[in-house]
């Protein structure tokens, strides 16, 4: 039986502990949604029923198709139709996943255990893992990699499932439920620690840096929550991780540097595009920063409370999704909300980015490809 820890619902931006001694903070009322100017038609381009989760299993997104978990199955989904073209049935109820290299896909299971299936969906192999998580596996280079919440990674062997390795992180008395994903780097795999920093190891699990995303202060365990949110952003110029209580902190891909650091209590990750650096904080705003020097070029405070997911780039717009199924899409010069659809249930988990639209996964097991078409089309 796994350990039990006290969490924080980072994802909820609502804090809610078990430890003994600390009371649950008034909850806030969500804002209603204004009124806008649309200038973009969001569509909706295929829709597919992989059934209800606890809210954060991810979709993945391959160059030939989609990978979704829901209940206790696995499908593989026409990137174009939405049609199944595969169902995998698990051990038992999946709880996180899909980590996909194209060719295996990995799902963790309420029993503990990560499972592995080939592009066909035919079962691979299991392995027992440490404790619980609800953090996709990372896939790719010859490994499984699995991050549980007694704060271990644990590389797996992708065809034998053979353990590789493992690294054992420090954890602090109290932490978040931050949904912290992993991410490949040309450093190695990132992983965003409950102490506030993001680790980058190497393929054989050696550290390879350990760069400070932010820092503990105050005097009681929950003024020092500082855990990293959401899952690093990466491509071939920047590395950028954001901590709760802490900073959004952008490096070099290539070595590491730091070129700029934001303060906001993010519950996000961030997602980059060629001009901003997006995040959500705790009250659901929406920041954009300069990527060239961190400067802030704007907030959007429209969505107030309403438990946004993390940005992604959707057409010419940036857009999240709220508990409410709606996705609304932003102008990413200056963060004035263009348009808007509406899904079938609360989102919460991060969108996957596909082509120029985006494919999101709500609590009610709906799998969504949304685009975005200018008025008229």
């Amino acid at each position: 039986m796994f350990a039990k820890k006290a969490l924080l619902g980072a994802a909820a931006a609502l804090t809610v502990l078990t430890l003994a001694g600390c009371s649950t903070p008034d909850s806030h009322e969500p804002a209603d949604l204004q009124d806008f100017r649309e200038m973009v038609s969001p569509k909706v381009s295929w829709t597919a029923s992989v059934g209800e989760s606890d809210g954060y299993l991810t979709p993945a997104v391959t160059d030939n198709a989609v990978y979704a978990a829901g209940g206790s199955s696995l499908y593989r989904l026409d990137r174009h139709t939405g049609d199944k073209v595969w169902e995998a049935e698990a051990g038992s109820r999946i709880v996180a996943g899909v980590g996909t290299d194209g060719m295996h896909q990995a799902v963790v299971t309420d029993r503990g255990e990560v499972e592995v299936y080939d592009a066909e969906g035919k079962f691979i192999w299991r392995a027992t893992l440490s404790a619980e998580t609800d953090v996709p596996p990372l896939v790719g280079q010859g490994l499984v990699v699995v991050k549980t919440s007694d704060t271990r990674i644990t590389a797996f062997d992708i065809v034998t499932g053979e353990r590789r390795w493992h690294y054992q992180g420090q954890a602090p008395a109290l932490t978040l439920q931050a949904f912290n994903q992993m991410a490949w780097s040309p450093a190695g795999i990132l992983a965003g620690q409950a102490n506030g920093r993001l680790l980058a190891l190497g393929l054989n699990g050696k550290p390879v840096f350990d760069a400070v995303i932010g820092q503990a202060a105050g005097i009681t365990e929950v003024e020092r929550l500082i855990d990293v949110v959401g899952r690093p952003w990466v491509d071939n110029q920047l590395m950028c991780a954001a901590a709760f209580q802490g900073n959004l902190v952008c490096m070099s891909s290539t070595n590491g540097q730091l070129v700029w650091n934001a303060k906001v209590d993010s519950v996000t990750g961030p997602v980059a595009d060629a001009r901003m650096v997006y995040v959500v904080d705790d009250q659901s705003y929406v920041h954009a920063y300069n990527r060239a020097n961190g400067r802030e070029a704007w907030v959007n405070r429209d969505l107030e409370y309403r438990t946004v997911s993390a940005p992604i780039r959707i057409g010419a717009t940036v857009a999240v999704a709220d508990y409410e199924g709606y996705v609304t899409m932003m102008n990413p010069a200056n963060g004035e909300v263009v348009g808007r659809t509406r899904l079938d249930g609360a989102v919460r988990a991060p969108a996957a980015q596909f082509g120029y639209g985006a494919v999101f996964q709500t609590v009610e097991g709906e799998v969504a490809y949304v685009l975005q078409e200018s008025l008229g089309e």
